[in-house]
């Protein structure tokens, strides 16, 4: 009887864990009206310049982050971390997103604008206008 108890009892545990792990990673839905991507579908980075990481989302399309302050040489950089208030980062203008370079001690830089980019934009293009500005 004891051990049947044991067992639901570690049965509900791990789906009530399952359950806080998929919401977690999931987050809440991004607004219908923005165009937005997930943190877990990040696939790639490349600087720009000093003020604008690209960022490669999927296969076909890719994102300028505008940073404050300057990512100095951020070209050299082999990791790049993010950081966002949910798991969902939209185009606008980067409130709750900052970008975490492991350089020696991890500096923080907070994200000022996010555009898309044309789907045929190479990786060291400048960033595209914002739309509606």
């Amino acid at each position: 009887m004891l051990r049947s108890i044991l067992l639901a009892a570690t049965a509900l545990f791990t789906l009530a864990a399952c359950a806080t792990a998929e919401t977690d990673t999931a987050g809440a839905a991004p607004p219908a009206d923005r165009d937005c991507f997930n943190v877990a579908n990040v696939s790639g980075f490349s600087s720009i310049d000093d003020n604008h990481v690209r960022l490669s989302v999927g296969a076909n399309r890719a994102y300028a982050l505008t940073t404050s302050p300057r990512i100095i040489e951020a070209r050299y950089f082999e990791h790049l971390g993010i950081r966002s208030t949910t798991n969902w980062i939209c185009t606008g203008n980067g409130l709750g997103v900052d970008l975490i370079v492991p350089n020696g001690i991890p500096e923080n830089y907070r994200v000022t604008e996010i555009v898309r980019l044309p789907d045929d934009a190479p990786a060291t293009t400048e960033p595209a206008a914002p739309q509606g500005s």
